[in-house]
């Protein structure tokens, strides 16, 4: 299958087999989350992500979901509370994602690219959305920014962490709506490099071995984000062209049919649960294609496609 084809590839579809396996997988994740209520949306929304449809926005995965296994009767709204408003903690979903996809993801010839992920937007409501340079369809538009990492390489393609960008201009109009919308950390500018860095940071401190790390040219030539890159003894990549599109094209893959893009929220913390839960769905997938005892794929599509 040539690259382009496997963009637009689907998850694969559920058999018994594949959802006693999500079941199991699902369960990994129970002590990320407080309460039983908590995680039962959680499994509902992970298999709405994973489950075919063209919309990934909270109805659809709420009648998605409804459809395969038992929710509760307003499952749309319960959805919404979920993902936009529950005091759960998007970080510790991250990281447990990152472990459960750790043993698979080997570091052998792996990089870390660092990237933008630019999300549209129509209104001016969302926090974070600006117009702004947008660097993937290279022009300015109205929408929210995201610092990206993932890691390329011959084990595939794993996303790892994220955060919104917060631009200044955005700041500076919104002084009233800081407190209710933000972390206390979040309140101040912070460059998108700042924000690279702060997540490769995480990263290295959950792993053994940190591969060499490439980025998008807005990165690679911010001067603060090469320093900090050299103050940290982080090795840069080589092959930056290669990974870096190598990790543009996957995501747009997330993008596309985990709906990453899809979240209709319009809250810091619901634009983070998002992500995170798209990045579980991800490690499931590729869990499944690491299983299969195929050779591992770019793409998290179906082992042997």
């Amino acid at each position: 299958m040539s690259r382009s084809e496997q963009e637009t590839v689907p998850p694969p579809a559920f058999d018994a087999e594949r959802a006693a396996r999500f079941e199991r997988y699902a369960a990994e994740f129970r002590t990320v989350f407080q309460r039983a209520d908590q995680f039962l949306r959680f499994r509902a929304y992970l298999r709405g992500l994973l489950e075919p449809s063209e919309r990934k926005n909270v109805e659809s995965l709420a009648a998605t979901a409804g459809r395969v296994m038992t929710t509760e009767s307003n499952l749309a709204q319960a959805l919404q509370h979920f993902v936009s408003n529950s005091p759960w903690d998007a970080g510790r979903l991250f990281a447990a994602a990152r472990q459960y996809a750790a043993a698979r993801r080997s570091d052998a010839g792996a990089v870390w690219v660092v990237h933008d992920g630019a999300f549209a937007k129509k209104g001016q409501h969302s926090v974070g959305v600006h117009r702004q340079f947008a660097r993937g369809p290279g022009k300015k538009m109205n929408c929210q920014v995201g610092v990206f990492v993932a890691q390329v390489g011959p084990a595939g393609y794993f996303p790892l962490a994220a955060r919104l960008y917060l631009p200044p201009a955005w700041l500076r109009e919104h002084p009233d709506a800081l407190a209710k919308l933000l972390p206390a950390a979040e309140r101040t500018a912070t460059t998108k490099a700042e924000i690279a860095l702060r997540l490769l940071d995480e990263l290295r401190a959950e792993s053994a071995t940190v591969p060499p790390i490439t980025g998008e040219e807005g990165y690679l030539t911010a001067t603060d984000f090469r320093d900090g890159l050299a103050a940290r003894g982080f090795t840069p990549s080589a092959d930056r062209a290669g990974a870096v599109a190598d990790a543009l094209q996957r995501f747009e893959w997330l993008r596309n049919e985990l709906g990453l893009d899809h979240f209709e929220g319009r809250t810091w913390h619901g634009w983070h649960h998002h992500v995170s839960l798209v990045f579980t769905a991800c490690a499931f997938l590729c869990g499944e294609a690491s299983s299969s005892g195929s050779p591992p794929s770019r793409s998290p599509v179906a082992p042997g496609t």
